[in-house]
């Protein structure tokens, strides 16, 4: 296994089309109160583990609810903002025509697009969107670019973050469909493993 950098890996928080139950992808939401504290909380959890005085990255979505998120948590943990490096490879799973729409409306408008990507999911690719395979190949080449760094800081999304886990512990595609992360649970990836932050 080549050498990969330890990954503190953070999903932004809850947004109001979170609550709502709608597919975000990369269209954008709003942080909820609650997700504004879950982005503190984070932020502590980050602290446990990463030591501010030695060399470290930090990479943000470029997506909103990403963005606003990795600045509170800069700013709970005194991290100049300036250092966030945005990348377009770690923005949301892009949804296509789901997206802004919740699961109801998609049953009703498109029952045949979920029912075959249900039976499919790793490879579907959404009208307009992209499949999980377009996911990881935009992330091998965001990991293959921080391949030398010592520890990165990653603030994401759900999906994204599923698709990275996979790659990073070696999973194959139905175990890693079958990860998840919550809006308040980070995860440290480290030599091919990763573990929940308390």
């Amino acid at each position: 296994m080549k050498k990969l950098p330890t990954i503190i890996l953070v999903r932004h928080g809850q947004t109001k089309w979170n609550v709502e139950g709608r597919y975000q992808g990369q269209l954008n939401s709003d942080l909820t109160e609650k997700g504004k504290e879950q982005s503190k909380s984070n932020a502590i959890k980050i602290a446990k583990v990463l030591n501010t005085n030695k060399p470290f990255k930090i990479f943000s979505s470029p997506l909103g609810r990403a963005k606003e998120s990795c600045y509170i948590i800069c700013e709970t943990l005194g991290i100049d903002k300036s250092k966030v490096v945005f990348d377009e490879r770690i923005a949301e799973f892009h949804y296509g025509i789901f997206e802004g729409k919740t699961k109801t409306e998609c049953q009703e408008k498109y029952p045949q697009v979920l029912a075959d990507r249900e039976a499919n999911k790793w490879s579907y690719q959404i009208e307009n969107g992209e499949s999980y395979i377009l996911v990881t190949e935009r992330l091998k080449s965001w990991l293959e670019s921080v391949k030398d760094e010592e520890t990165v800081v990653m603030v994401a999304h759900e999906m994204v973050n599923r698709a990275l886990r996979g790659l990073y512990c070696s999973l194959d595609s139905a175990s890693m469909l079958l990860l998840r992360q919550a809006n308040d649970v980070v995860i440290i990836l480290e030599n091919t493993e990763e573990n929940i932050i308390e």
